[in-house]
Order: structure tokens, then sequence, then C-alpha cells
């Protein structure tokens, strides 16, 4: 391969692994979100009560 070709490769490689980074971290914060909101609907009916 030439020089350029390796550097599309790479640099496709690399904006792969971005996105997977990024989709995981948006995963991830959708679950935390999603377990704060569990929690704070515990604690607003610890509240009530």
């Amino acid at each position: 391969m030439t020089g350029l070709t390796e550097l599309a490769v790479v640099y496709f490689a690399l904006i792969g692994l971005i996105g997977v980074y990024v989709y995981r971290l948006f995963s991830r914060l959708a679950d935390l979100d999603a377990r704060l909101a569990a929690a704070e609907d515990v604690l607003s009916d610890d509240e009530i009560e």
C-alpha cells in the first residue's frame, strides 16, 4: 500500500473508534440518567409519606 492509502485506512479506523467511544459514552449516560430518575422517584415518594 502507498503511504496515502495507509493514512486513509488509519484515518477511517480512528473515526470508527471515536464513533464507538461516543456511542458507548451516550449509552452509559442514558443508563445513568435512568438510574438517577429512579432514585429521584424513590426519594420523592419518601418525602410524601
